[in-house]
């Protein structure tokens, strides 16, 4: 008798109770045809809850907050179940929630414009400076208009629990200009033809006189002068010779001053001083240091939600040898402590109900060998640029992996409609199946986590127990490092120290080291 035969259930129970499985697993694209056609058919809170909860996981914010609001405005009607009433209450906590998500515009000119019209998408805005809620991701196009401005157009999208302001500032149409008036070109005047003068009569003139050539005149030949006699010159006198001047004895050159017709000895030349030999490279290191992982958060949520940043500290004992002049190849072995505090995670697509706390105290040993190439920045290499690769596989030899359900710390044992999605950061652990009482949709044995309990430990990759999957901790791994950048210091002979980093398939690799020439 709990149950009702098909043909006295209600017009879309049907629908109904599958789009509400569907969406329980998970699988909104399945379950919001099925809810929209219940609801279409009869309305029950039980089923538009639901419905609203796979509109919000689709993004689409707007219907899922007035289905919420919706809801939560009803009262307890005749007929409803204890679902319905259940789905009441939650909508009122989930209409506060998907409201704060909900992004919002505000459009705010920066002066007062007449006629000023603001569409978004093709619809226009009664007043723009109120917030207008829209849906993230959705691409608007603000359009706005008014008199004597020229149009403005840009196009945003907004993200969840954003609150966006423009700042509107349209520009002038330009004042159009009236070209000059043509006037008509002026009239001709007429004008009377000039009247025909007759010429001039020629006036009579007189021939030129003609005068007779003038005479030519005598001219007297030029004189004859006498040339000039020489001048008579006097012998030159003879001088007597002069008188010899007495000279001093040359004077005694100093001591360490070379005399007259000595020659000056050459100084002696220092030689110069010959640069120090270069240091010898030595061909073979043994070495050992500190060696740390760094796994980002965002590692975790390329498989699932949830996930921590977490550092897994660990050392390295390293032997190298010298290839080429300026390559070395190291061989190294290494430890890891792979140990997570309390951390909730959960699958991609996986419904709310499917979160586990899992922690881990994970031990492993790494052997590989890197290739790097030494770079010198000083002639004797005292500081060096290492660039280099590696390769090499990674043992889970100590430790153990744990698995527990989970369900939100917010919920009041007893009260079934209070176990409502919140932060997974503040889940507990599930004591067992629907402990604490109520919750049964988080702590329960219903799929592959049904045994999920305080004191799971998850089997490894090459275990697959009787009706379950496959385990998940790792036990052989591969292990590869690239690129590796580093910077070695050589302040000894034999003695080196180094710093590199790198990027690895277990996280961001650091570390700091000795080496000491065999």
């Amino acid at each position: 008798m709990l149950f009702a035969h098909s043909a006295l259930a209600a017009p879309g129970d049907k629908e109904a109770n599958q789009g509400i499985n569907a969406a329980k697993g998970g699988f909104c694209k399945r379950a919001i045809p099925l809810l929209e056609s219940a609801e279409s058919q009869r309305h029950r809170p039980s089923s538009a809850v639901p419905l609203a909860d796979c509109y919000a996981k689709q993004g689409e914010l707007l219907k899922a907050s007035e289905i919420y609001h919706t809801v939560a405005s009803e009262k307890k009607e005749p007929g409803y179940s204890a679902r319905d009433v259940a789905a009441i209450t939650s909508a009122k906590k989930k209409a506060a929630q998907i409201d704060a998500r909900i992004p919002t515009l505000v459009v705010k000119p920066v002066e007062p414009y007449e006629g000023l019209v603001v569409e978004i998408n093709g619809e226009a805005i009664g007043d723009p400076s109120t917030p207008q809620r829209f849906d993230p991701g959705v691409q608007l196009v603000v359009v706005a208009r008014a008199e004597g401005h020229e149009e403005s157009s840009q196009k945003i999208t907004l993200k969840e629990k954003q609150r966006r302001e423009i700042k509107l500032r349209l520009k002038p149409k330009p004042v159009a200009t009236k070209p000059p008036e043509k006037k008509p070109p002026p009239k001709p005047v007429a004008t009377k033809p000039a009247e025909k003068k007759p010429p001039p009569k020629p006036v009579a003139t007189k021939p030129a006189e003609k005068k007779p050539p003038p005479k030519p005149v005598a001219t007297k030949p030029a004189e004859k002068k006498p040339p000039p006699k020489p001048a008579a010159t006097k012998p030159a006198e003879k001088k007597p010779p002069p008188k010899p001047v007495a000279t001093k004895p040359p004077e005694k050159p100093a001591e360490g001053k070379p005399g007259a017709g000595e020659v000056a000895e050459r100084p002696v030349e220092m030689p110069e001083p010959t640069p120090p030999p270069r240091r010898r490279q030595r061909d073979v290191w043994l070495g050992a240091g500190f060696q740390g992982f760094f796994i980002p958060q965002i590692a975790f949520q390329l498989l699932g939600e949830g996930g921590r940043n977490v550092l897994v500290p660990g050392g390295e004992i390293a032997l190298s040898t010298r290839l080429g002049g300026r390559f070395d190849l190291v061989f190294s072995v290494a430890y890891a402590r792979f140990q997570m505090p309390e951390t909730p995670f959960k699958p991609k697509g996986h419904p709310d109900t499917d979160y586990e706390i899992v922690e881990s105290d994970l031990q492993a040993l790494q052997a590989g060998a890197r290739l790097v190439w030494n770079i010198p920045l000083d002639r004797d290499e005292v500081f060096a640029f290492r660039l280099g690769a590696g390769i090499g596989v990674g043992w889970m030899f100590l430790g153990d992996l744990y698995r527990t359900q989970a369900y939100p710390a917010d919920a009041v044992p007893g009260d079934p409609s209070s176990f409502v999605p919140g932060d997974p950061y503040r889940y507990k652990k599930c004591r067992g199946p629907n402990d604490p009482a109520g919750s049964f949709r988080y702590c329960n044995q219903l799929d592959y986590d049904a045994d999920h309990y305080p004191g799971y430990v998850e089997p490894s990759w090459f275990t697959r127990p009787s009706g379950r999957p496959q385990g998940l901790k790792p036990v052989v791994y591969p292990w590869l490092l690239l690129p590796e950048i580093g910077l070695a210091l050589r302040p000894w002979d034999r003695v080196a120290f180094d710093l590199r980093v790198g990027a690895s398939v277990t996280g961001l690799l650091g570390g700091l080291g000795m080496r000491v020439a065999l």
